[in-house]
């Protein structure tokens, strides 16, 4: 896939699993900008037009959104356009105007778009919100501009704005029925602010044009009045993520292309100036197709120089708190002219590549950056260390030619077209595990995000991406050094196939059976039975491929706890929310593939009220070997949506819930427009066992890793915190019931161990805690289940109470994560407790009476699918040796 600088991630389905660091995922939606208005044009303005980005991904729902006018002569609306069913054009635009606009989608009348004081705004919500006559106001307003031709300000509408932003003026060049007001560079700029707007010749559904600013005319050469002359590209880059030059004209900059866009251009300085910190390459925006002043395309190898204004671009603007890429905007007016003698200028003209690693320039292996507080662009605390910072190494490289050998894969091919490689296959990465991926792992009071990833993306790259898994090795990659979705990334033209990874998918082996209990946790990534609903999940095979891997991989656990359960038709919003369907085919599913005949429970949600897909109301849900475990009557039977289970004990004092199973805690506030933890109670061979099947609020939303805001914001921490909470107390109340209550708590929790929520949900944040992590059973490097953007890591874990720990032993089964062919994006944890100590055993089955269903059986409570199977498999020695290292550090 070819994209340019673009650098919020498209994501067509809102997955409620998406991770942190897009951005899960994490990935957030990407953002809507207004990017042109043509208010003014010549005659009866038949040519009106307003042009909407979103930021250059393409293909983006505009679901949710509309576009209202509003009139500055009394401050109210004029007309709105619901933008439900429209999406962008593959370059990224859409265009609301008159009928006769290039590739307009939405249409209004001739005279639709008034000339001003005025006012048009984005927002979330639909057309109905805004019916004529409606006030101004600020509620859900997502961007807005407000113009005028020769016009005061107008007060009434400047609240749209962001502080400072200007009203516009379409006249400013005298020139008001030719020019538009729009974006530069196009998509540039936040929402709200319009201070990188122009006037310039109209572009609807094209990039907006690229004159160096209003206000900086030139000669008809190309080159600015008030330019500066004599800077070299490294005087322009500095040593900084800022040049010191922005905002100024420049002319007669030199360089070497090395390498050509759409829309733009590398331009690098082939002598340099001998200084790591400073880079000496740039980028070089034209705005079109790149030309040079003779009228030739620029192409890779000439000598040039340019002319332009130096800027920072932003790919989806400032607001995406992506890190800016040091450019110089050309206007399309010839500002790229050869040089004619280059051996006047330069001593060579050939641009050699940077080695990043062994025999070049080694990146930093644990920091990212550990001196800024804020925004690295203007914290008063941030110190340009390339040597220690793996940002500002990557920074002193910026637009450079680079090159990586053996770069080893740590992470499979996206389906973005990208891949994540350590250097020297892995020699001198820290981190690296055993299957050749690198894991997030805490160094002492911080966390090691693993800043010598780096990504290869296909923008320039002549035919496709190869697709491989984690561990294939590239003998070379050398292309120039871009930024893009929150990444530095490499950018080759031509990419010779790698060594093949030789991973194997691994599982848990044979399960020991008779008193131990084995229980898995297992995010399905939104599995449905319905192939009209956007997805094919059937005719994918993704129900088949799952329930092999259930029986082949982790060895048909007596318990199974699944999050993203879809309800029966997927993403159809249309008030169905059963997914007896989706569970009853994997049931079955999993008996073709050689397995045993599960049952299901699940507690059905409200309509959109869990967060995820929209429409697919997904929630979490329990498998279970009937012919092994059951599930403990309750009082109060199955629970339902609203209903919170409570914990109690019977008249033996055992542990015993209200209702079963049933949700914990469903009116907690922590919970809106979020999965609902669901707890039940099972009985194996007389031992009750309670289960809590979590899936925590998402990381989207989370900013990028390499990105300006450091340290990263963790999307949704503050939600996740006061879900563990919730979740911490329910386990207290039942240790308060049953101190020697056997708890364990599994599933999704979108959270890394060592961070505040779950240290929340263990109680090591306050006191002793109640609960352990296995994972902290396994290496260090070997805790993940979820590999994004080349790390990886553990959102998935499995807590139980000391009733269980010591009895305890966890593996994970990597099926998924670590593979390019995934029919899910977790990998599965399996975890088994030796309970033969029992005073109660029973010589086979389990307490009480099980349900038998029919195979079309819908009960969501507790409905038995058949007969079981036979138990008599060879045992599995269990270990038992649980070293608990208890972390205290909190971390936002």
């Amino acid at each position: 896939m070819s994209r340019s600088f673009i650098l919020l991630r498209a994501l067509a389905l809102l997955s409620a699993t998406i991770c942190v660091f897009t951005a899960t995922g994490a990935f957030a939606q990407p953002s809507i900008l207004i990017n042109e208005i043509d208010a003014d044009t010549p005659g009866t303005d038949s040519a009106e037009f307003v042009e909407l980005t979103d930021g250059g991904v393409g293909n983006t729902a505009l679901d949710g959104l509309v576009l209202v006018f509003y009139n500055g002569a009394n401050d109210q609306s004029y007309a709105a356009f619901d933008l439900d069913g429209t999406v962008t054009s593959g370059d990224g635009y859409y265009v609301l105007g008159n009928s006769g606009v290039p590739g307009v989608g939405t249409v209004f009348g001739g005279n639709g778009l008034q000339n001003g004081q005025d006012a048009v705004a984005l927002y979330a919500g639909d057309a109905a919100d805004f019916p004529n006559g409606t006030p101004v106001t600020t509620d859900n307003l997502i961007d807005a501009v407000v113009y005028g031709t020769d016009d005061s300000d107008d007060p009434g509408l400047a609240i749209l704005l962001a502080d400072g932003a200007p009203q516009l003026d379409e006249d400013v060049n005298a020139n008001k029925d030719n020019e538009s007001l729009q974006r530069s560079p196009d998509s540039s700029g936040a929402g709200r602010d319009t201070s990188t707007f122009v006037a310039a010749a109209p572009t609807p559904n094209a990039a907006t044009g690229s004159a160096p600013s209003i206000g900086t005319p030139d000669n008809g050469d190309g080159i600015p009045d008030n330019a500066l002359t004599g800077l070299r590209i490294y005087d322009i880059q500095g040593a900084s993520h800022l040049s010191p030059q922005r905002g100024n004209a420049v002319a007669g900059v030199p360089g070497v292309v090395t390498a050509v866009t759409r829309n733009s251009f590398y331009l690098q300085d082939p002598d340099g100036d001998g200084r790591d910190a400073t880079s000496d390459a740039l980028l070089v925006f034209t705005g079109g197709d790149p030309t040079r002043r003779d009228g030739a395309p620029v192409a890779v190898g000439d000598v040039v120089e340019v002319a332009g204004e130096v800027s920072e671009f932003y790919p989806g603007g400032v607001q995406s708190n992506n890190l800016p890429t040091t450019q110089i905007v050309t206007g399309d007016d010839g500002s790229t002219r050869l040089l004619a003698d280059p051996t006047s200028v330069f001593n060579t003209t050939e641009v050699m590549a940077v080695t990043i690693g062994q025999g070049g320039r080694q990146a930093p292996t644990q920091i990212i950056d550990n001196d800024t507080n804020g925004n690295v662009a203007t914290s008063d605390t941030t110190v340009f260390d390339p040597d220690e910072d793996g940002l500002d190494f990557y920074e002193s490289l910026e637009g450079m030619r680079v090159r990586v050998n053996q770069a080893m894969a740590v992470g499979p091919t996206s389906g973005f077209g990208e891949i994540f490689v350590v250097p020297d296959a892995g020699a001198n990465a820290t981190g690296i595990n055993a299957r050749g991926g690198i894991t997030l792992v805490e160094r002492g009071d911080r966390v090691d995000y693993n800043p010598e990833r780096i990504q290869i993306d296909d923008t320039l790259l002549e035919g496709e991406m190869p697709v491989v898994d984690t561990g294939a090795l590239f003998t070379q990659v050398v292309g120039v050094l871009g930024y893009g979705f929150g990444n530095f990334e490499i950018l080759p033209d031509t990419l010779a196939a790698p060594q093949p990874s030789n991973l194997n998918r691994s599982g848990v082996g044979v399960l020991a059976r008779g008193d131990t209990l084995s229980v898995a946790g297992y995010n399905v990534e939104n599995l449905d039975p319905n192939d009209e609903d956007g997805d094919t999940d059937v005719a994918d095979g993704k129900f088949e491929a799952i329930a092999g891997q259930i029986v082949e991989r982790l060895g048909s656990p007596d318990i199974i706890g699944l999050q993203e359960v879809q309800d029966n038709n997927g993403s159809i919003n249309d008030g169905v929310v059963a997914a007896d369907q989706t569970l009853q085919r994997l049931a079955d599913a999993i008996v073709a593939a050689g397995g045993p005949r599960y049952a299901y429970t699940e507690v059905v949600p409200e309509a959109e009220a869990d967060g995820g897909q929209p429409g697919g109301n997904i929630r979490v849900a329990y498998l279970y070997d009937a012919s092994r475990v059951s599930l403990v009557e309750a009082s109060g039977g199955v629970g339902d949506a609203t209903t919170a289970t409570e914990v109690s004990t019977d008249a033996e004092g055992r542990l015993a819930l209200t209702l079963n199973p049933g949700r914990v805690a469903p009116n907690d506030p922590a919970f809106n427009d979020s999965r609902k933890p669901v707890a039940a109670l099972f009985d194996f061979r007389g031992e009750r066992v309670l289960l809590v099947n979590n899936h925590f609020a998402s990381k989207g939303g989370s900013s990028p890793l390499f990105g300006a805001i450091q340290p990263y914001e963790n999307g949704s921490v503050d939600q996740r915190i006061a879900q563990a909470a919730a979740v911490n107390a329910f386990v207290d109340d039942a240790l308060a019931a049953v101190p020697e209550a056997r708890i364990g708590l599994l599933g999704d929790f979108n959270e890394f161990g060592f961070l505040e929520p779950m240290q929340v949900l263990t109680g090591a944040d306050e006191s002793a805690p109640v609960v352990s992590d296995l994972l902290d059973m396994l290496d260090a490097t070997a805790r993940y289940s979820y590999v994004f953007e080349g790390n990886s890591q553990a959102l998935d874990h499995f807590f139980v109470t000391p009733a269980l720990d010591a009895r305890a032993n966890v593996q994970v089964a990597h099926v998924n994560a670590e593979f390019a062919d995934q029919v899910s994006d977790h990998d599965p944890i399996v975890a088994s407790f030796d309970l033969a100590d029992s005073d109660t055993v029973s010589d086979g089955g389990s307490e009480g009476e099980d349900t038998v269903a029919s195979e079309d059986n819908s009960n969501s409570g507790g409905c038995t699918l058949g007969n079981g199977r036979d138990a008599g498999l060879p045992l599995l020695l269990m270990a038992a040796i649980v070293t608990l290292v208890w972390r205290r550090r909190r971390t936002g």
